[in-house]
């Protein structure tokens, strides 16, 4: 267990500080949260115990008070029956004997009489004398001052009716005195009683202390009014000497009227005592739990530590390419699983290897076969386009190459039938001359239809990629010738506007034709009734770029298919009539010359395609004539 121990602290050992470490955290917050949950529980406990206590406190008192007003006004009442009594000679004996009784009696428990040598209330409470003597008992709070000190007592009077008429009162009193607040406190279990009247303090169960000075601080007189108008009691907690005292301020109700305060206290040590003892019990258990915890979490983490620490050492091997690794396979349980899973990762990994470096072998080999497989099938595919492209031309070209070829077909049996008729040394000098100007005919209409077979075949010859500088104007103006037939055919106007000083561009001029042939093949389909073809060129000196434009009249593109024009195998014609390669082929021809093709197209008013083009840098373009195009042209 020791040792375990001190090798689960090691530095190199990384389970410290990515399981423990944050487990212990955990544990202590839990245990911190325990406690926080717990002080704030008994706290409210030790507060809503003692403001209960408090109330029920007040509670008392009043049913205290008012059983004293109902016990004054039965004796008053009492002594006021028997004097009455005492007025009959018959009587006078007995009722004299009753009323010493009651008099010893209420002496004995504080209480005073006018009878029995008590003061009289007519000086000090007028009203409540005055009630008497219009015949109604009633109770009420006196307040006397009495060597200079007030002091309070409860009162109650009672009528005496005398003979002929004439009414006088009896006067029953106790004093709220030490003794009266010390008896109060005792059957409250309070730890002081005080009673104010009219924002001073009267009384109090005991004698001055450390609490006075605070008392006198919190018991201001406006704190005094305002708990007797609004009837609400008040709460404080302060600390009187070595211990904490709280209390409560709250009206004392006589005869149904609020004149006087009475406050009481409890001191809270004890319950204080208690709380801390509960917070000390909860720190203990908590301690004790995480100290029986956390070895038996230390001790499970090192038993699974060791297995993780062997994967983790042979996945460092294995990182540095050694797959000769195997984890014993201990235990039935996830680790167990997870050196199962590795060890046979490694052999897939060992296996995949070896086939990698087989692989590895014949790698650049079988590279070179794929680039030349996808060269082939690349320049296939573009012939294949040029292919489809002359099946399109070949009706026009066809009608291109049949008008020279009747007329020289005509000249000829002309010139037969004279020969087989006279000879050649019998025609006449005007039959000469005319034979001599239909030959030079002949001549250039041989020569016009080798133009146009040697074009054709330059354009259906399958040959090499081969980058040099061009004139882009001669590219378009020769795809333009090729195309001539075709677009008059189709009633298509032809309209060029060719920038003079052309930059040269770097290109295969047999691509960048097809890529021009394929955009006006597209153009003369787009204007199946007929239209106008304006094609020019222009050059931004700053970007070092070179534009041409090929602008229709025809059917538009719509904008829901404008992103997928350039998509192999899309087309929007009818199935037979298009391969759906001819755009696509010409994009990928534009983007390897570094360029790229512009479009932007409106519906029912026709197309533009531009070709953007890098002009060819100056050392590259030294020694090349610079283009003779004049602008603009009308065909």
């Amino acid at each position: 267990m020791r040792d375990s121990t001190k090798k689960f602290f090691s530095s190199s050992n990384t389970v410290l500080n990515k399981i423990f470490l944050p487990f212990v955290a955990v544990m202590v917050l839990i245990g911190a949260l325990i406690i926080y949950t717990m002080i704030d529980l008994v706290s409210a406990n030790v507060e809503a115990r003692v403001n209960d206590k408090l109330k029920s406190d007040i509670r008392l008192t009043q049913e205290i008070v008012v059983d004293i007003e109902k016990s004054l006004a039965f004796y008053a009442q009492f002594m006021a029956d028997t004097e009455r009594l005492a007025g009959h000679i018959s009587e006078a004996r007995d009722s004299r004997l009753v009323i010493i009784y009651l008099l010893e009696f209420l002496r004995e428990n504080k209480i005073l009489s006018n009878i029995g040598g008590g003061s009289d209330l007519a000086s000090v409470n007028p009203g409540l004398n005055r009630l008497g003597l219009l015949g109604i008992r009633a109770t009420d709070l006196v307040a006397r001052l009495e060597d200079g000190k007030k002091t309070l007592e409860f009162a109650a009077v009672a009528p005496i009716e005398g003979r002929a008429g004439s009414r006088s009162v009896i006067t029953v009193s106790r004093p709220i005195d030490k003794e009266f607040l010390q008896d109060l406190r005792q059957k409250t279990g309070a730890y002081r009683v005080q009673v104010y009247y009219r924002g001073e303090l009267v009384e109090s169960s005991s004698g001055p202390d450390a609490c006075d000075e605070e008392i006198r601080k919190i018991f201001t007189p406006k704190l005094l009014g305002h708990i007797l108008n609004e009837d609400v009691p008040y709460f404080a907690e302060f600390d009187c000497g070595d211990h904490s005292v709280r209390m409560i301020l709250s009206p004392l109700i006589v005869n149904f009227r609020k004149e006087a305060l009475v406050a009481i206290f409890e001191s809270v040590d004890d319950l204080s005592r208690a709380k801390r003892n509960i917070i000390t019990t909860t720190v203990i258990v908590v301690g004790l739990t995480l100290l029986v915890i956390v070895p038996i979490f230390i001790l499970t983490v090192s038993r699974t530590v060791g297995p993780i620490r062997e994967l983790s050492r042979a996945s460092a091997a294995v990182a540095e390419g050694d797959l000769d690794q195997y984890v014993p396979v201990r235990t039935g349980d996830e680790v167990g699983e997870l050196s199962e899973s590795f060890n046979k990762m490694v052999a897939d990994l060992k296996k995949y290897r070896e086939e990698l470096e087989r692989w590895n072998q014949t790698l650049e080999e079988r590279v070179a076969e794929r680039g030349r497989q996808l060269a082939d099938a690349q320049a296939k595919l573009i012939q294949s386009t040029k292919l489809a492209a002359i099946g399109e031309l070949a009706a026009g070209l066809a009608h291109e190459l049949n008008n020279p070829l009747a007329g020289i077909y005509a000249f000829l049996q002309v010139l037969a039938d004279a020969v087989r008729a006279r000879g050649l040394k019998h025609l006449s000098d005007e039959e000469a001359e005319s034979f001599e100007k239909n030959l030079v005919y002949v001549e250039r209409e041989i020569r016009r239809c080798k133009s146009i077979i040697g074009s054709l075949l330059t354009f259906a010859r399958v040959s090499e990629k081969n980058f040099a500088l061009l004139d882009l104007n001669s590219i378009v103006r020769d795809t333009l010738g090729f195309m001539q037939s075709n677009l008059k055919k189709g009633n298509v106007e032809v309209e060029t506007h060719f920038a003079e000083d052309l930059p040269p561009v770097k290109g295969d001029s047999n691509e960048l034709q097809q890529v021009f042939l394929n955009i006006i093949v597209n153009a003369r389909k787009a204007m199946s009734r007929g239209g106008k073809l304006i094609v020019g060129t222009s050059a931004d000196k700053e970007d070092r770029l070179v534009r041409a434009s090929v602008k229709d009249t025809g059917e538009g593109i719509k904008p829901e298919i404008m992103d997928k024009i350039f998509d192999p195998f899309f087309t929007t014609r009818e199935p037979g009539e298009g391969t759906g390669l001819g755009l696509s082929i010409s994009y990928g021809i534009i983007r390897d010359h570094g360029g790229e093709i512009l479009v932007d197209s409106k519906v029912d008013e026709g197309s533009t395609f531009t070709v953007i083009l890098p002009v060819a840098s100056e050392e590259m373009a030294e020694g090349v004539p610079a283009s003779s195009s004049a602008a603009p042209e009308r065909n």
